[in-house]
């Protein structure tokens, strides 16, 4: 099969022990589940939210936020792909405005205003105390 330039490979991996499913194209892909209702910023702030209520529940909606995350944006490399899921981790730690303020900058330089917005409200309450 023969694929153009505006096309992407996509392996989406369905759980359990059967077969990857493979979408030629982000739109096969999107056909094949429901339209989120939420938007990518709001998903992430309500990840974001359960980051110091619940680790485990956290997680979950951060794999979740990035894989939709690299559905959506077709502009990612893989190393940002990669790179996003570092800073996500890394937000559950001890660096986690750090990750925060590269994740926000990520999302700025393609074009998510509205995301890099969010980070910048969970940046805004996490400032360290000033004395």
């Amino acid at each position: 099969m023969h694929y153009s330039p505006r096309h992407r490979l996509l392996a989406v991996i369905s759980p359990g022990h059967g077969p990857h499913l493979l979408a030629p194209t982000v739109a096969a892909y999107r056909s094949r589940r429901a339209t989120p209702k939420v938007s990518l910023e709001d998903e992430l702030a309500m990840c974001l939210a359960t980051l110091e209520h619940d680790l485990d529940r956290y997680h979950r909606a951060a794999a979740s936020w990035h894989a939709r995350w690299c559905v959506e944006l077709t502009t990612l490399t893989v190393a940002e792909t990669h790179t996003t899921m570092t800073l996500l981790r890394a937000l559950a730690g001890p660096r986690g405005t750090e990750a925060a303020r590269i994740l926000r900058y990520v999302a700025l330089t393609h074009g998510e205003d509205r995301v890099a917005e969010v980070l910048e409200r969970w940046l805004d309450d996490h400032k360290p105390p000033r004395d």
